[in-house]
């Protein structure tokens, strides 16, 4: 997935293989049929912490009140997120509504933020192969205007899965808008737009060519069915795949130790709940929450869908090969 990483400690690659409330009321505010007028008052760049360095997405405003439609990965393990509009004015704090990770879609809101432009939305459907479309976004954190890039479609109805190169997760997206438009990291929760200026997709995904400064090919999901599940996230709908509010996190991020061999500490926030039980850069977790740990894969499929203050056991072998475990009280992941 193409989250950018704006600093070291977390990998740039691009890589392919309040909780409930009223229903979400999507538009308000002025729109734009024009793919390079207008629209870019509505288009987001997002800015979040993570252990060992801070990451960079895209989103779009779909409600006038700062509801914002992005990628789940761009806020996953972040703790804390700023967002700006059109790369000017304002920069809000932002609130995290709910996730699906399971379809990769997020909602967030910029506290304070009302009468906003919101993206104008294409959710017929209605999508061809060869269709011209343009993605626009906060490619590489660079946190400017928009970058724009156009390319065709070149399939519909794609099953990929995808690694977030945050926090190395697998996840199968299906349904997918695949085009060859040139978009990099940063660019996720943008938009993709047809020939009308109109969103038809969430960009998502990508191919990378050779040093990674682009792609061979872009993923969107449809914007139908992002904007279907945005509104089960706002009305707080009763799911096992949405989470409302922010996640519990330990406060670190890990790669994998070996073979089979667990999932070594490569970051650590201070003073979250990983540094308050005393685990430290370079050991190695082998267990979370009562699940062996053979990976960085397995402990991030372990660590989801815990909530702040959730106390949960840890075990974890530090530089010396001696063994520990404890119970860590879980820290807030993306504040709410």
């Amino acid at each position: 997935m193409n989250r950018a990483a704006v600093s070291a400690g977390v990998a740039a690659s691009l890589m392919l293989s309040g909780c409930g409330g009223s229903p979400l009321q999507v538009g308000g505010g002025a729109q734009s049929g024009s793919a390079s007028a207008g629209i870019s008052a509505a288009i987001v760049n997002i800015n979040g912490t993570v252990p060992g360095g801070r990451i960079a997405g895209t989103g779009m405003v779909i409600a006038a009140d700062g509801t914002v439609l992005t990628n789940n990965h761009v806020v996953a393990g972040t703790t804390a997120l700023t967002a700006q509009i059109g790369a000017a004015g304002r920069v809000y704090d932002v609130t995290v509504v709910g996730v699906d990770p399971t379809q990769d879609v997020a909602v967030i809101r910029l506290q304070g933020a009302a009468g906003l432009s919101a993206v104008p939305l294409e959710t017929s459907g209605v999508l061809n192969l060869g269709d011209n479309v343009t993605a626009e976004g906060n490619a590489l954190g660079h946190n400017g205007a928009p970058v724009v890039v156009t390319g065709q479609v070149i399939s519909l109805d794609e099953t990929l899965t995808v690694l977030s190169e945050g926090n190395h997760t697998q996840n199968t997206l299906a349904g997918l808008i695949q085009f060859n438009a040139p978009i990099q990291p940063g660019d996720s929760g943008g938009p993709l737009l047809d020939q009308a200026g109109r969103v038809i997709g969430m960009d998502t995904a990508a191919s990378p060519t050779q040093g990674n400064q682009g792609a061979s090919f872009g993923a969107a999901i449809p914007i139908d069915t992002a904007i279907g599940i945005a509104k089960q996230i706002a009305a707080g709908t009763s799911s096992p795949y949405i989470q409302s509010g922010h996640s519990g996190v330990l406060g670190l991020s890990v790669v994998d130790a070996g073979t089979h061999d667990g999932a070594r500490v490569i970051s650590i926030t201070g003073g979250a709940a990983a540094a308050l039980v005393g685990i430290a850069l370079g050991d190695v977790i082998t267990g979370f929450g009562g699940t062996s740990i053979a990976s960085a894969a397995d402990f991030q499929t372990a660590s989801q869908g815990w909530r702040p203050g959730d106390q949960v056991s840890v075990a974890w072998r530090d530089n010396g090969g001696a063994a520990h475990t404890a119970s860590a009280r879980l820290s807030p992941g993306p504040p709410a």
